[in-house]
């Protein structure tokens, strides 16, 4: 089964879809609603947020990391022989 992508609006509850040739007769849909515009962010809350984010280091040092880790705990328990 192919997905399709359409745009769409809604007005009082109905939905218009702008290409309605493409849909087919029958189907079922998920409907995913953006642009709420009664909702608005709080543009504070998230500019004080952005300063607090966690930054996060990417897999491949991670993985270069704990493998380093692994390498010198390994050359102290030789060393020890």
């Amino acid at each position: 089964m192919a997905y399709l992508t359409l745009t769409a609006a809604i007005d009082h509850g109905r939905i218009t879809v702008s290409e309605p040739d493409k849909l087919p007769v029958t189907g079922k849909a998920l409907l995913t609603v953006l642009d709420a515009p009664e909702h608005k962010p709080d543009w504070d809350k998230v500019m004080g947020l952005l300063g607090a984010m966690e930054n996060k280091v990417d897999g491949l040092t991670v993985e270069r990391e704990a493998r380093a880790e692994w390498d010198e705990r390994e050359r102290k328990q030789w060393d020890h022989r």
